[in-house]
């Protein structure tokens, strides 16, 4: 289990430290080099062509990129799968991991979604895993960024707070059946359920979750 959302976490990170890596390199090894000599106290070839204001603002764009992609790369490294997995085995006792990775065998897998018996894994959650039995409402979001739509799955708990996961839009028909199969998760963007769980939980919890969890 670890090994696999280890290596999906990689593959999506990989690409945001490519287009970061890729954008800087060309133009620090256009602009870099100029930017350091002037910082030297020398006058670089490139400015006999090109103002030095822009030498500083490209190389500081492209330095920038590296930054960010740098700040992306440590931040896998801090809050691994793994760590964020052995965290939540610390607070939970009475789990081990060979539960865990029993439970991820016979997931199904929807995207990058693996929804098992007892637990719902992705490396897109923030906290890795949710177990099932504390999902009250399971819904979905939108965001608009530019031209482009981000789809979300979001998971209601019963203890008021909500996890979510970039998912496929092709996939939410799937995962709404697959949660609406549990006898105690409701499922649906219903304007009640969002009011009920932000002002009224337990009124929303007496729904189907008190009865069925």
């Amino acid at each position: 289990m670890i090994t696999k959302l280890t290596a999906r976490t990689w593959l999506s990170t990989g690409i945001v430290l490519l287009m970061c890596f890729g954008l800087a390199a060309p133009i620090l090894w256009k602009y870099g080099p100029a930017a350091a000599e002037a910082l030297s106290g020398s006058v670089p070839e490139l400015a006999k062509t090109e103002p030095m204001s822009n030498i500083y603002g490209v190389s500081g764009i492209g330095l920038v990129f590296v930054l960010f992609g740098l700040f992306i790369f440590v931040k896998q490294l801090r809050d691994s799968v793994g760590k964020r997995v052995k965290k939540y085995l610390a607070e939970n006792r009475d789990v081990t991991l060979e539960q865990l990775d029993c439970d991820f065998a016979a997931a199904e897998a929807i995207g990058n979604v693996w929804i098992g018996r007892r637990w719902t894994f992705s490396h897109a959650l923030p906290c890795i895993l949710v177990e099932n039995a504390a999902i009250v409402w399971m819904f979905s979001e939108t965001e608009h960024v530019k031209s482009k739509v981000n789809h979300y799955l979001c998971l209601a708990l019963a203890d008021g707070t909500v996890e979510k996961a970039r998912v496929s839009d092709k996939n939410l028909s799937r995962l709404k059946e697959v949660y609406g199969a549990f006898p105690h998760i409701l499922v649906g963007n219903n304007p009640e359920y969002g009011y009920l769980f932000k002002n009224d939980r337990d009124a929303l919890l007496d729904m189907k979750y008190r009865r069925n969890a």
